[in-house]
């Protein structure tokens, strides 16, 4: 059993806390934006944010180098300890258009706050501890998601360097611009010889499950799988006010009765979410029946046969609501990413470490995509969610405690001292 900490042992969790609560603060103003937080990959902003986190890295006696995939590392090899192997702990420093000043950016302050406590408690180390800051999660400036960590896990595709910005900039030199080589990016994944021991973020939760249970922490059983497609309808439009009501073939009609049925599966079955998050009507103007609608739909859950049979049902109503109107329907799935469970022997480690530090409860699944899902696939990979106060999260409102963020200090840096002790 974890001891359980007394309030001044706490005291130094708060410390660390607060200087990784002033550390996100700093961070917030390095921003493409005036006014708002807005940092994208490889942009000034980012500049800014790697020029700011670089000194503290040295602080903590971990080495600090941005990678050919624009990922800020910082390695920190105790005495003694064997630098062919590595604990990554990281998350992500872009964030999304107008965002929050924790979503990421958090996670890679906390991970630095690890290494400034196993240093403070002189904890013996076999392995190095490496902390990264991702360079892109969100997938904003370029459409495609997980770039940094696909670099350092090796899954990096050549061809992603060709995708263009809204400017007709690509990857490669949107790379260049900011002094990588893109050529090199198979080198941000461990070398030969060398061994990924575990990859561990920590995240707020990004919904409310948290606040509403009372608990601060929980672990991650898995990151959801998440299917996406896009429905278009096509009908016969006309002019509102002379074309009969019974007779018409209205694409709108069709699309809106099966938003809601999209509404009433996500309702009826445990854990799945279903979305409708885009709708484009055309012609679009008030004094005309619809030719074509085109909605989204988004489904994601922990059980990959439950996610497959929720979306099968849900393009079957679409388009028997088609048949129904009297229009047509196409349908176009995007991707189908499967299920990915982490890891057991972290969590129940992650877990005892929470019921040292009184905050015990079972594990979430994740409903957001995370750069743990890329890095499971080459490591044993956890993940730490913190509680989001009002659930909210890629908005300025986002917020966390302090004392919530040094109990996931805390939690963190104990699971990795038993998995030391240990190895």
């Amino acid at each position: 059993m974890v001891k359980r900490d007394t309030d001044a042992d706490a005291r130094p969790w708060q410390q660390l806390a607060q200087t990784v609560l002033d550390r996100c603060d700093l961070l917030a103003a390095c921003t493409d934006e005036p006014g708002r937080i807005t940092r994208v990959f490889c942009s000034p902003a980012m500049t800014r944010a790697h020029a700011a986190a670089q000194p503290w890295l040295e602080q903590a006696g971990a080495a600090p180098r941005v990678d050919a995939a624009g990922n800020l590392r910082g390695s920190y090899v105790a005495p003694g300890a064997d630098a062919t192997k590595t604990l990554v702990i990281g998350s992500h420093l872009d964030s999304v258009i107008d965002a929050g000043r924790y979503d990421g950016a958090l996670g890679v302050m906390i991970g630095l706050a690890v290494v400034e406590a196993l240093q403070q408690r002189k904890t013996a180390l076999p392995w190095a501890v490496e902390v990264i800051g991702f360079s892109d999660e969100e997938g904003v400036r370029f459409g495609t998601p997980f770039l940094g960590s696909h670099a350092a896990a090796g899954t990096f595709e050549e061809s992603l360097l060709l995708r263009r910005d809204a400017r007709g900039i690509t990857v490669a030199d949107a790379l260049r611009e900011f002094g990588c080589d893109p050529a090199a990016i198979p080198q941000c994944a461990p070398a030969p010889g060398c061994e990924l021991v575990a990859y561990l973020e920590a995240h707020i939760e990004q919904g409310p499950a948290l606040e509403l249970a009372g608990r601060p922490l929980a672990t991650v059983d898995a990151i959801a799988g998440q299917s996406r497609l896009a429905f278009t309808w096509r009908g016969e439009g006309g002019h509102a006010g002379t074309v009969p009501m019974r007779g018409r073939r209205d694409p709108l009609i069709a699309a809106s009765r099966w938003a809601l049925e999209v509404r009433r599966v996500g309702l009826e079955i445990a854990g799945l979410t279903a979305t409708v998050g885009r709708a484009t009507v055309d012609p679009n103007v008030p004094n005309c029946i619809a030719r074509r609608v085109e909605m989204s739909l988004d489904v994601r859950h922990a059980d990959d046969m439950v996610r497959s049979a929720a979306t099968n049902q849900l393009v079957e109503i679409a388009e028997a609501m088609a048949r129904e109107e009297g229009v047509a329907i196409a349908v176009e799935h995007h991707h189908d990413h499967a299920a990915i469970a982490m890891d057991a022997p972290w969590n129940a480690r992650l877990t005892a470490a929470c019921e040292g530090l009184g905050a015990p409860g079972a594990a979430l699944t994740s409903g957001a995509g995370h750069d743990a899902g890329v890095m499971a696939r080459v490591t044993p990979t956890a993940m730490l969610l913190i509680r989001s106060p009002g659930g909210v999260s890629h908005h300025p409102d986002e917020a966390v405690t302090l004392t919530d963020v040094a109990a996931a200090i805390a939690a963190l840096t104990t699971a990795i001292e038993d998995f030391a002790a240990a190895s």
